[in-house]
């Protein structure tokens, strides 16, 4: 479907010859023929792309930088088309191959090419904000209003949520309406679903995380480092990267980082994921078209030998190198500590839009932005020394849509050592108890019950503790654990204000 629409909007510019460049495209031709390094990367992109991949399946078909700056010029003039089957948008289509080369990822990563580029995206978001973008909403073919597009809007809102709703029941808007109420394709595009279609899960439990974006779980990074190689191929998250190398970014070395995937077909405003105070707020500007170097070629001036990869593959990388939205959040929850929310801007879609402010208090599911004209991604970053209990990640979850609002995870304050020393011995001197540091001061922390074997502490399970209040699962879990013992045991350390700073695990040797 993706080589077809290109092949219609190459025929359609190449039917228009003499066609006037937009003035935000003309900018950027004046400056690649402007300045030599420019004029050398924008030319030598499209002669390093494979032999194999012009003449195959998915043949390259944008033919140089004057003909790719024709095809950009054209876009800007047209919505986003419905049913492309792919989450890519326009723009990204014509520049993976380009990009995919050792001279798209210098002409790409230039600070000055992606300042004109911004321009260009500016002048899109002008059109799709404007009445005059309507004519692509409309109920006609190749409208996102058109019945067969609307079918798929509504399959892909009603997953997981055991509904058969339409369009209109799902969101708010005005049926009777030619273009349903809304004012410009942004205006669709940016819809707000109806109050009581997407419930916040869990929400007097602060210690339930809630899903920020309708969304597809995409991965979970564990011990996110502050500082990362995140170019290389395998992508590892650089948390100060991530943060715009904000000083805060030190609280989150060691972090463990949850992201997720928004298709063109999806809804696009964030939701706070938890209650808390807004520590801070800020866009931090990036790049638009560079893809990590791995993608392509193998080193600089020579033609990279496999098939090149698209934006979508590189969701990690551009956590750290797209245009993003960071909103950090004190969580009222002690144990969750501090949150971090990115809303990365994938390609096109580069406009983030923060609708909270710092000091502000947010609950859970409160609305705090949106992105705007395309799929794009989130991540949520925590503490180290924070559990989440039933994170998703691609491997786990089954479903291509998970509701804005639903649960994604419970938040502990795991015991901050595991190291646990032996406190009691039977009558033969050996030990059978140990005694297990817990987080002094916090509300919420985890407990391990432990067994010895060999005289060597083995975790069993882990179970939740509030307050000083056990609750233990079926004993049979826990291989003889005696309730009793370890209730008496509990009671005997448990401090007057009931927060407990450590507990006794009896074990039947």
């Amino acid at each position: 479907m993706h080589v077809r629409y290109l092949r219609q909007l190459v025929a359609q510019v190449d039917a228009q010859p003499e066609q006037k460049l937009s003035p935000a495209t003309q900018r950027l031709k004046d400056a690649i023929e402007a300045k030599s390094h420019l004029y050398m990367h924008f030319t030598e992109m499209f002669t390093e792309i494979p032999r194999q991949e012009q003449q195959g399946q998915n043949q390259t078909v944008v033919r140089d930088y004057n003909h790719m700056l024709q095809l950009l010029s054209h876009i800007v003039k047209k919505a986003p088309p419905p049913g492309l089957g792919i989450p890519v948008p326009p723009m990204a289509l014509i520049l993976t191959d380009p990009a995919n080369t050792a001279s798209g990822l210098a002409a790409f990563s230039d600070p000055e090419v992606n300042i004109l580029i911004k321009g260009i995206l500016n002048e899109w978001a002008d059109f799709l904000g404007s009445a005059d973008s309507l004519p692509f909403v409309q109920n006609g073919v190749d409208g996102w209003l058109d019945r067969n597009s609307l079918a798929e809007l509504e399959q892909v809102a009603n997953l997981e949520m055991g509904e058969a709703s339409s369009f209109s029941e799902l969101f708010e808007c005005d049926a009777q309406d030619k273009y349903y109420g809304f004012r410009s394709w942004d205006d669709f595009f940016t819809r707000r679903f109806r109050p009581h279609m997407r419930p916040v899960a869990n929400a007097d439990d602060n210690s339930v995380v809630v899903n920020a974006c309708e969304s597809v779980p995409h991965t979970v990074g564990m011990k996110a480092k502050l500082r990362d190689t995140f170019f290389i191929k395998d992508q590892p998250y650089s948390v100060l990267d991530m943060l715009g190398h904000n000083p805060i970014a030190e609280a989150f070395d060691d972090s463990t980082v949850y992201q997720a995937f928004l298709s063109m077909h999806s809804y696009h405003r964030w939701h706070a994921p938890i209650s808390g105070k807004i520590h801070s707020a800020y866009v931090v500007d990036g790049t638009y078209y560079s893809l990590p170097r791995s993608f392509g070629a193998d080193r600089p001036g020579v033609t990279f030998p496999r098939k090149p990869q698209g934006f979508g593959h590189a969701m990690r990388y551009l956590s750290e190198m797209g245009t993003r939205a960071v909103i950090i959040i004190e969580a009222d929850e002690p144990s969750l500590g501090l949150v971090a929310f990115v809303a990365v801007g994938m390609v096109e879609i580069s406009t983030c839009e923060i609708t909270v402010e710092q000091g502000q208090h947010v609950k859970k599911g409160d609305e705090m932005g949106s992105f705007h004209f395309g799929g794009s991604s989130y991540c949520l970053l925590f503490q180290d020394g924070v559990e989440l209990v039933d994170l998703p990640s691609e491997g786990n979850w089954s479903s291509p849509n998970m509701p804005v609002l639903g649960k994604i995870a419970t938040g502990f304050t795991a015991a901050p050592d595991y190291s646990a020393t032996p406190a009691r011995h039977d009558s033969d001197n050996r030990p059978c108890g140990l005694l297990v540091p817990a987080a002094q001061g916090r509300r919420r922390c985890l407990i391990q019950y432990i067994k010895l074997s060999h005289y060597m502490p083995i975790q069993l399970a882990t179970e939740e503790l509030v307050s000083g209040q056990l609750s233990l699962p079926p004993s049979d879990k826990f291989n003889g654990l005696r309730k009793e013992a370890y209730a008496h045991a509990l009671s005997d350390l448990t401090p007057p204000d009931r927060q407990v700073s450590r507990c006794f695990i009896p074990q039947q040797l």
